[in-house]
């Protein structure tokens, strides 16, 4: 029940982080770091989300499976652009593929845990 508890917590901190983006958007101050932080904890939810999902057998998982993957690769991508990974393999590394681009998110997760940025 607690891992549901964090679940819906960490969705409801999301949403207010949208909510921040939007504001921000519609202000003209919206910065690459802002639209980073929402990417990298939209990407690290949907990846529990989709772990949840399995270890449930919940329906739904081809919905968690393709949001995971859309998220994580929105994050892989923005850093590339923005050469902003906080991790020891940089987004731009050849090694990373849209094969492991999970693996990615959990690189940048731990890296901002680690760095209390999420």
């Amino acid at each position: 029940m607690t891992d549901l508890w964090d679940l819906t917590k960490e969705t409801m901190e999301v949403r207010d982080l949208i909510v921040g983006l939007h504001r921000s958007d519609l202000a003209g101050t919206t910065t690459p770091e802002q639209e980073r932080t929402f990417l990298l904890r939209r990407a690290a939810l949907e990846q529990r989300h989709l772990a949840m999902t399995k270890a449930t057998r919940s329906t739904g998982l081809q919905d968690a499976e393709t949001k995971a993957e859309q998220t994580a690769v929105a994050l892989w991508k923005h850093d590339q652009l923005h050469h902003s990974s906080r991790g020891s393999i940089p987004a731009a590394d050849p090694g990373w593929s849209l094969a492991s681009v999970h693996e990615y998110v959990v690189q940048e997760a731990k890296a901002a845990e680690g760095k209390g940025e999420q």
